[in-house]
């Protein structure tokens, strides 16, 4: 048992010292590169410091390696029980924990043909020519989780005109099944300038009987949207 936590141990510092050398090759030449002019574009220094990382690995290694074979052979067998048991443990509990927390919220996709449709109604506070707004407007979906872009598509008609105000019409795929979903509105071509409101569908968003109330923009004065949640078939 002593030998065995001896030799987790040793392994361990040699991994944990590869790792630490690759990591500190790399940024260290990287920013060495930048600090004496070298050019960042089209990834040239990441690659070059990519290049010598393995190096680091290997010279960590080497230095873990003596290190670690000092370690092993001066400590008792509690230390080393406590150091080759306690830290595996720990490492398979981070390890697990992270998969766990991967499996618990990664997004849960809707089978082939599930999935709901959105149909997401924007009112301008102006009038604009149907036939112009797919030239004039951009949009898109995204989910807040992993910043997932969604399926989304004008609906028929694309725009439709009520007490002097255009509504711009919108359908959205969710397509996994989480709760943050979002919605960004803007004009060609100023594609920083978005105004972006979450559609607050909740985790699996269930058919509506229609569009729910106008919900108002409060940055962008004027504007308002609603949603209706349609089931396929």
């Amino acid at each position: 048992m002593t030998l065995a936590a001896r030799i987790l141990l040793f392994v361990i510092i040699v991994v944990v010292a590869a790792a630490a050398g690759t990591v500190g090759i790399f940024f260290g030449s990287y920013y060495f590169g930048i600090l004496l002019g070298a050019s960042t574009m089209e990834g040239g220094l990441a690659m070059g410091a990519a290049g010598l990382a393995p190096w680091g690995g290997a010279i960590g290694g080497a230095l873990g390696a003596w290190y670690a074979w000092r370690l092993v052979r001066r400590i008792g067998k509690r230390a080393a029980m406590a150091g080759g048991y306690g830290i595996t443990l720990f490492a398979a509990l981070c390890v697990g924990g992270w998969f766990l927390a991967e499996d618990l919220t990664d997004g849960d996709p809707y089978e082939i043909g599930e999935a709901p449709t959105v149909l997401v109604e924007w009112r301008l506070p102006e009038t604009v020519c149907h036939e112009c707004v797919d030239r004039i407007f951009r949009f898109t979906a995204r989910s807040t989780y992993k910043d997932w872009t969604l399926s989304d598509n004008w609906d028929a008609p694309r725009a439709r005109d009520e007490d002097g105000h255009t509504i711009l019409r919108f359908r959205v795929y969710p397509q996994w099944r989480q709760p943050g979903r979002i919605f960004q509105l803007w004009r060609a071509p100023n594609h920083d300038d978005r105004i972006t409101v979450d559609l607050d569908l909740g985790y699996d968003p269930q058919p509506s009987d229609g569009y729910g109330s106008w919900r108002d923009v409060p940055d962008v004065p004027g504007n308002a949207f609603r949603t209706r949640v349609i089931k396929p078939g």
